[in-house]
């Protein structure tokens, strides 16, 4: 048999490693890599923000300007759906809330105002622990395997537009469903 037959490759127990490759190469990327991974784009600004660089460990940068400005937007964007669905509920159920409490305008502005500041004080660790969640999960799932963490990191990981794009048609939905239901018991 030749040398490019799979059957006869020699100390290595996977038929589909190219010749002359070693499976017990250590090609494991570090967690700081494989975080880079699972961001994306922006990665090095997240590197930034979290401190990953850094000789002292470091909590993470306490403002997001994004997560702020979009929140649910945000968050679905970096593929943080239950934490958006959270942030949805609680950004529409409050001034409801506060409305049913007989409150003024200023309160219910402040109450608007108050989860998006909560939100982009604590979005960067927020998301920092979505991030390490994925990757132990992942790790987890495909242990000494680091070719198989990549790809499954980079399918995974990264940004979504077309959620954002599904997000937005959802809540423009249940607006107009919102506003159908309240014009009918009025």
């Amino acid at each position: 048999m030749s040398t490019l037959d799979p059957q006869t490759s020699h100390g290595s127990e996977n038929p589909y490693l190219a010749p002359g490759a070693d499976a017990d190469v250590d090609t494991a990327l570090e967690d700081a890599d494989y975080l880079t991974l699972v961001v994306g784009p922006n990665a090095a600004a997240y590197r930034r923000f979290w401190h990953v660089d850094s000789a002292l460990p470091k909590p993470p940068r306490r403002w997001n300007w994004p997560a702020f400005l979009f929140g649910t937007l945000w968050m679905v964007h970096r593929r943080m759906y239950l934490a958006a669905i959270g942030f949805y509920l609680v950004t529409t159920l409050l001034p409801i809330l506060m409305l049913l409490a007989d409150a003024g305008i200023p309160q219910i502005a402040f109450g608007m105002l108050l989860p998006r500041i909560a939100l982009a004080i604590f979005a960067n660790a927020l998301y920092l622990r979505h991030c390490s969640r994925l990757l132990a999960r992942v790790q987890a799932t495909h242990a000494g395997q680091p070719n198989r963490i990549r790809a499954e990191l980079l399918r995974r990981g990264g940004t979504r537009a077309s959620a954002v794009v599904v997000c937005l048609g959802l809540i423009y939905a249940l607006r107009y469903i919102t506003q159908g239901l309240l014009q009918t018991y009025h």
